[in-house]
């Protein structure tokens, strides 16, 4: 790969407890900046007189930077010139047509796993740039080399695309869910659809949930029934518990409500969700409530959903355990939470689902790209 190309070489770091070195205009490549093709900011910079007192150089805008430690065999082309540390190889070309020829190569390799058998072991594994610039591949004439790389840019492009339209629709998800329920001190919404103009109730959950004690004494779900509850999807593999134990697993039917006690950065106090797959188990460590009355689902789905309405409630209703957050029923039962009029939760419910499916296309639209990206990837080269 070295003779094609008009250098290579690795950067530098330099010294990390310098302030003087760092917070300046030269972007500085790490691997969480990688995220597509393509790529333009990075999470750290630095100063002229850091990359003076380092081994990095400033890689011209269209090089190519390849990760050699980290996430080896990740690579991006830079749209803008910026420094790197030494944990990457850049490629300089002199010509564009063989830099997205050599591009989509580089992540044929990375497919195939064809850097592995380059690593060197050790504590960490990498790849070196002596390796690299030594790698060899076939080069088709420059017209096939032109066709292979538009082909797989134009791909590269859609599925940017296709990402955009999805990051968008969740945004646009967040924002609704923020405006179309009160604010904690509020009796209205900020959004509504047009019709609706009563305050919303302030209700007690206990007003329209108990605990849920069913158990699946009676064999009614096999394995194939467990729901995940972080996820609420079925398992129909089971999560490896013995069979003699699915006696004692709680009965998740239609409505019910469970509350999974694991920290996630979007739910620092656990999350609640509503069964809208389906009746079926789950494992009796979670702690689940049913309805006492007929209950809009889809609402109810996306009230539980929106971490405006249900982080403060959980912070005052949970406590920190040692891996989990634990749920204090009583003091969740206590908690209000805004409801509206019967109509109106039908009306909300369905502009999320709605909007649900939107995500989920685009997902699906992300999905088929990917595998005809690597299908081609496979095919057009030896």
């Amino acid at each position: 790969m070295g003779e094609v190309a008009e250098k290579t070489g690795s950067g530098g770091t330099p010294v990390s407890s310098n302030p003087r070195y760092y917070g300046g205009s030269i972007p500085f490549l790490g691997i969480g900046d990688i995220n597509g093709r393509y790529v333009d900011t990075t999470q750290k910079t630095l100063t002229e007189e850091g990359v003076a007192n380092s081994a990095a150089w400033i890689v011209p805008e269209g090089a190519i930077s390849l990760a050699m430690y980290a996430s080896y065999g990740k690579s991006a082309i830079l749209a803008r010139p910026m420094a790197t540390s030494q944990a990457f190889f850049n490629i300089v070309f002199r010509s564009n047509v063989t830099r997205d020829f050599v591009y989509s190569r580089l992540q044929c390799a990375e497919s195939r796993h064809e850097w592995d058998v380059l690593v060197s072991t050790g504590t960490q594994p990498n790849l070196s740039g002596s390796k690299l610039k030594k790698w060899t591949i076939g080069y088709p004439s420059l017209p096939e080399q032109r066709r292979i790389g538009e082909f797989f840019s134009t791909l590269d492009s859609l599925i940017a695309a296709a990402e955009r339209q999805e990051a968008l629709l969740r945004q646009k998800k967040q924002a609704y869910l923020q405006l179309m329920f009160p604010q904690e001190s509020e009796t209205e919404p900020q959004l509504r659809f047009s019709g609706f103009n009563d305050a919303w109730k302030r209700i007690a959950l206990r007003s329209v949930l108990k605990i849920n004690e069913e158990r699946n004494t009676a064999s009614e779900f096999g394995f194939d029934k467990t729901i995940s509850v972080s996820t609420m999807r079925f398992k129909p593999e089971g999560n490896g518990a013995a069979h003699a134990s699915l006696e004692t697993y709680r009965v998740l039917r239609v409505g019910d409500v469970a509350f999974e006690g694991n920290r996630h950065k979007e739910y620092p106090y656990g999350h609640v969700v509503i069964n809208d797959i389906g009746d079926g188990l789950m494992s009796s460590r979670f702690r689940s409530f049913r309805p006492t009355q007929l209950i809009c689902v889809p609402f109810w789905k996306y009230l539980l959903q929106n971490r405006y309405i249900m982080t403060p409630l959980l912070l005052r209703s949970t406590m920190r355990g040692t891996l989990m957050n634990e749920l204090v029923v009583d003091d969740f039962l206590k908690q209000r939470t805004p409801m509206p009029s019967l109509q109106e939760q039908l009306e909300i419910g369905d502009f999320f689902e709605t909007l649900d499916r939107l995500i989920e296309n685009a997902e699906g639209r992300i999905a088929q790209l990917r595998k005809m990206k690597s299908s081609y990837l496979q095919k057009l080269f030896v």
